[in-house]
């Protein structure tokens, strides 16, 4: 019988658990890093982030033989939700139609530090028998890793200490703004507010891509703040080229 993961992908998933319990007790300014050690965003990421997950894209033979395997080995994966950003992101990147790009979200449930339990690791399921897959994709994702990323949730969040970290990034870290958005759904009553990031390929640094999640609808953040659109697309265009791979 076919294993419901590559090799590959049963490497890179070791990878992300791995990489997310040392995330789980770093910390958050050494995660963004290089950082200036005494800057504005070094004390913002360190006194207002919390590290949340890690990310990864794998694509199983089916999605229900891939949860199947999450759960034999303990790692008891959440619910499933569909994929409305990574669908969207992957149809662009790969001339797709988003209606047959099939991809799924879970999370799974690391045993950290202190006996806790911390669904720390996310995980993107694009299933290898959905109308959409071709074997390039796979390749592409999983030799370039252009959806992994570490995810932050501030503690204590409010519209201007985001446009703050928004701003300091960018200037301090090399981080651009890539988008993001309020979901009414989740987060509590007000829903929550998510933002992306990539750092610029002339800023050095392991991590590339970051999530920042708040509570509350804190789109006014960014309302006014120009999106660096195509300095955007050149980093992701230089990914490949720069021989940037999967962390």
């Amino acid at each position: 019988m076919e294993h419901p993961f590559s090799e590959r992908d049963l490497r890179r998933l070791e990878e992300v658990i791995h990489d997310a319990r040392f995330a789980s007790t770093a910390a958050a300014s050494e995660l963004i890093a290089p950082l200036a050690p005494h800057g504005t965003a070094a004390a913002l990421t360190e006194r207002e982030c919390v590290f949340d997950h890690c990310a990864v894209l794998l694509f199983p033979a089916t999605l229900a033989a891939g949860l199947r395997h999450l759960e034999a080995r303990g790692l008891a994966p959440l619910r499933t939700v569909p994929s409305t950003v990574v669908r969207a992101r992957l149809a662009e990147r790969h001339g797709l139609d988003p209606a047959d790009c099939e991809v799924h979200i879970t999370r799974l449930r690391l045993e950290l530090t202190g006996g806790r339990r911390h669904p720390a690791v996310e995980v993107f399921l694009f299933p290898r028998d959905s109308r959409a897959f071709d074997g390039r994709i796979e390749a592409s994702e999983s030799a370039h890793g252009f959806e992994n990323h570490t995810a932050f949730v501030l503690a204590r969040p409010s519209t201007p200490l985001l446009r703050r970290l928004v701003t300091t990034w960018h200037t301090e870290a090399g981080l651009l703004w890539e988008g993001g958005g309020h979901n009414p759904h989740e987060g509590g009553p007000d829903g929550s507010t998510v933002t992306y990031f990539v750092r610029d390929h002339r800023h050095p640094g392991r991590r590339r891509r970051f999530e920042l999640h708040s509570a509350g609808d804190l789109r006014a953040a960014t309302a006014d703040l120009p999106r660096p659109a195509e300095a955007v697309r050149g980093v992701y265009a230089a990914w490949p080229s720069a021989g940037f791979t999967a962390a």
